[in-house]
């Protein structure tokens, strides 16, 4: 037996256990869910999911089409392409890569074209290649659904349940991992058989309107004022879906697959928190670990994050007291007062609920969030709230 798999009764039938890294994970989902086309140019820290993906086409393994491209921009170009002729497309960037392809995405968004990407979590400048959300986070305004995965294992079943929710509602989707503390940690994974995944997304199904040769047509013509606000209203109808959708699917692949997920978790929430802290990704597992010693703070784990999930949020938070503290951990700066999970709590509960909230910076740039930096999260929180905190600045 390969030393990377265990020999144990298995925990989740039709699975099989491995360690590996995030960046592999992700590439493994792509396989498991059939990408047929694979535009690619490496960027750290996301090689190693186009690298790996190299590697299983040149293998045999995947019955794709790979194609190195010339730049980022290139890259979501060839997947808007692919994905006009009727392709299930999978690429990964990353940081300045995802930034240079920004006016595509909007393309993709708008020409309604179902895609996963996964992006690896970076900073722009000064320059970095460590662990940020400042990168996808920029990119809330094109369009595009975006999950945040807290384990190696979450991003591999988001990529699955990310293609159902994509193609059902013919919009791009982001899975988003912190950089180097999920893309190159190895932890335990497991992997579902093919068949199993096959029972539970089906192959891609062509709507008749896709680029066809024999077909002539015209795509991306001038759209005149009175037409215009249609395209949007169609687009605001299907992204106001997304959350329901997001846990109707979670239910869906809990059923088939063991795994739980919905577009928020609520952990030790309840009439008795005093504290809230709000987390997405990797320092949410953190945070799980440190609260254990204190009964009166809850985590409230933001998955997906756009289209904010507004409904989900006021239902994980109906019993708590109105003067429970919500404290936000930002793992970005946007260049603005607060970062945008604040940004995001405070239209979420404009008009709905009241909370005293504070914004905490942290771990920019990929500084570590160890358990020590959370027990000061929680320290300032009950003895010095600042509306605005930024900690281990020393």
């Amino acid at each position: 037996m390969n030393n990377t798999e265990t020999s144990t009764k298995k925990k989740y039938p039709r699975h099989t256990e491995k360690v590996m890294k995030g960046n592999f994970a992700a590439a493994e989902a792509a396989k498991l869910c059939k990408a047929g086309f694979i535009p690619a140019y490496p960027i750290t820290p996301q090689t190693t999911i186009v690298e790996e993906l190299a590697d299983k086409v040149g293998r045999g393994e995947m019955d794709a089409a790979y194609v190195n491209m010339d730049s980022e921009h290139s890259v979501f170009a060839a997947a808007m392409g692919s994905a006009l002729a009727g392709e299930r497309v999978f690429t990964a960037t990353s940081g300045q890569g995802l930034f240079y392809a920004h006016e595509v995405l909007h393309a993709i968004a708008h020409f309604r074209l179902p895609m996963v990407v996964c992006n690896v979590g970076r900073p722009s400048i000064p320059w970095n290649i460590w662990s940020d959300q400042s990168d996808s986070l920029s990119q809330r305004d094109t369009g595009w659904i975006q999950f945040y995965g807290e384990s190696s294992q979450e991003v591999l079943d988001t990529v699955i349940q990310s293609y159902i929710l994509s193609e059902k509602l013919e919009i791009p989707v982001f899975v988003v991992l912190d950089a180097f503390y999920q893309s190159h940690t190895s932890e335990n994974v497991w992997i579902p058989d093919q068949d199993l995944v096959n029972e539970f997304l089906p192959p891609k199904k062509l709507k008749g309107t896709e680029i066809n040769p024999d077909k002539p047509i015209a795509i991306g013509g001038l759209v005149q004022p009175e037409h215009y606000g249609k395209f949007n209203y169609d687009y605001w109808i299907d992204i106001n879906r997304v959350e329901n959708l997001t846990n109707q699917i979670g239910e869906e692949f809990y059923q088939k697959f063991g795994r739980k997920y919905q577009a928020v978790e609520a952990i030790n929430i309840n009439k008795d928190t005093k504290i809230i802290l709000v987390t997405i990704s990797s320092i949410t597992t953190t945070a799980k670990g440190v609260i254990q010693n204190h009964p009166e703070v809850g985590v409230l784990k933001i998955r997906l994050f756009h289209p904010f999930p507004k409904n989900s949020i006021l239902e994980a938070l109906k019993d708590v007291a109105n003067d429970t503290l919500l404290v936000a951990i930002e793992r970005n700066f946007m260049g603005d007062k607060v970062g945008a999970i604040m940004q995001e709590l405070r239209e979420a509960f404009y008009g709905e609920r009241y909370f005293k909230m504070l914004d905490v910076f942290t771990g920019q740039g990929g500084k570590d969030v160890p358990p020590i930096t959370i027990e000061k999260i929680i320290y300032k929180a009950k003895n010095n709230p600042e509306d605005v905190i930024w900690i281990d600045m020393e």
